[in-house]
């Protein structure tokens, strides 16, 4: 046990690692060995409040995060395809599952329970481990393995099938200020 009701697996890895991304036109992309992946859309908000107050352990800045990026994408939370959700705690996927409109609020463990984010589920999530299994690396590591899974850069036993848009969330600050990016193939 940690702090009640978290256990030393409900809580990130504290790790060492790195990882990193080139951002560029599409244009010169095109010239590029690998395939490249769209930034179809982004949103930030923060709950400036801090986490303490008011509801903002269970309502997140994910919403209103969310709510920018599939307007900026012209998408919803029934396009997406896979999700590599920030998972500093285990409670936490739970709360943006929910707040990105993948289930309701309230709703999240059942969502979970029901095998929706197995690799062959509704929304494949965190398919490299995430940070509660594969690093903490500051969400560097849910954005490539969103870039890789949109590439279909793995076997198919690791492969989430037919990917073609991704959700990758990411917050700081004790969880007021948040990030959403959504990713999709060229």
């Amino acid at each position: 046990m940690i702090a009640s009701p978290f256990g030393v697996f409900d809580c990130s890895l504290r790790s060492d690692g790195a990882a990193a991304v080139i951002v560029t036109s599409l244009d010169r992309a095109r010239d590029l060995k690998q395939r490249p992946i769209l930034v179809k859309g982004f949103g930030s908000h923060n709950n400036l409040t801090g986490w303490f107050a008011r509801d903002n352990m269970v309502q997140t800045a994910a919403g209103p995060s969310g709510g920018s990026a599939y307007r900026m994408a012209g998408v919803g939370p029934g396009d997406i395809d896979l999700a590599q959700i920030y998972d500093c705690f285990t409670y936490m996927v739970l709360v943006q599952l929910e707040d990105y409109g993948f289930c309701a609020k309230g709703e999240g463990g059942p969502f979970v329970a029901s095998g929706a984010l197995a690799l062959d589920g509704r929304l494949p999530c965190n398919t490299s481990g995430g940070m509660l299994s594969e690093a903490h690396i500051e969400g560097m590591l849910q954005i490539c393995e969103a870039v890789r899974q949109l590439r279909r850069a793995y076997s198919a036993e690791r492969q989430v099938p037919n990917a073609e848009i991704a959700l990758v969330s990411g917050h700081g600050g004790n969880q007021v200020c948040h990030a959403t990016l959504i990713l999709g193939r060229s």
